[in-house]
């Protein structure tokens, strides 16, 4: 059986459903990494930052593949296999990191995740505290169990481009990033500038309103279908990295959307080989 059970609708949360998911005992990451954390984070909650869990250094996007290292990581932040998780980052100022968060744990098979919708922001605006004290060190029992439908590898993503090359198309690969990136800037560090052939361009923070929280369903569905990102097609979000396709993925599930894969190696890995095709 799937481990993957995210329910539409239920992905983002509240500032008022996160202070009830604490309240009943939920797990709590702060995605935005060390530093910020320590300038005042959610009361109880552990940091965890993504470059923690990726398969190499520098300009490497991808998840590792050793579930050891995944399981101990995430068994130190207090992931529990019973127990639901809330994810947090910096909202409208942050890349998604949440985003990333809650699509390893729901690649890696754990079961509920939540985000807070608006990120930090949201919840100091709802009133929400914040404290400079870490909590007590409490360690998780989460044993992953992957479940393969929800990430794109390499060698799928060639595998699909080449047979979207020749005319039929289940895939869609929806490029995340900014207008800039899409048209050839490289800000970020990529060998290369450009697309994969056949991408549409969506930045992640269209689906987002000023203060950094999710437009309303119909706007958000209006604004995908539009860029040809529909839920008949299996849709394959990558960015630079894999950060901000991972928000898009969530994204994607709040709405329902049936297939949805991360392509977390993104542009660091796809243009690291010059054979490989841009548009």
């Amino acid at each position: 059986a799937l481990a993957h059970t995210a329910t539409a609708g239920e992905v983002f949360v509240s500032p008022a459903e996160a202070r009830q998911l604490i309240d009943a005992g939920a797990t709590v990451i702060d995605a935005r990494g060390d530093a910020e954390y320590r300038t005042g984070h959610i009361p109880g909650s552990v940091p965890l930052s993504w470059l923690e869990l990726r398969d190499g250094w520098a300009r490497v996007g991808r998840l590792t593949d050793d579930m050891g290292r995944l399981q101990e990581a995430l068994q130190a932040a207090g992931v529990d296999d019973d127990r639901p998780v809330l994810v947090y980052d910096a909202g409208i100022d942050g890349w998604g990191e949440a985003g990333r968060i809650w699509w390893t744990l729901e690649y890696l098979g754990h079961d509920p995740n939540r985000i807070l919708d608006g990120g930090l922001p949201a919840w100091i605006d709802a009133g929400g505290e914040l404290t400079t004290k870490p909590p007590p060190a409490r360690r998780g029992d989460f044993i992953p169990h992957p479940d393969e439908t929800l990430r794109a590898r390499l060698s799928e993503v060639e595998r699909d481009l080449a047979q979207c090359g020749t005319g039929t198309c289940d895939v869609v690969f929806w490029d995340t990033r900014e207008p800039r990136e899409y048209a050839g800037a490289t800000p970020y560090g990529e060998p290369r500038g450009g697309h994969l052939p056949g991408a549409v361009g969506l930045y992640f923070k269209d689906l987002l309103d000023a203060r950094g929280r999710l437009r309303p369903e119909p706007e958000l569905r209006a604004t995908l279908q539009g860029a040809g990102i529909t839920p008949d097609k299996r849709i394959v979000p990558y960015c630079t990295g894999g950060v901000r396709s991972g928000f898009a993925v969530a994204v994607l599930t709040e709405l329902g959307y049936p297939r949805v894969a991360n392509y977390d190696g993104s542009m660091w890995e796809w243009t690291a080989d010059d054979s490989r095709p841009v548009e």
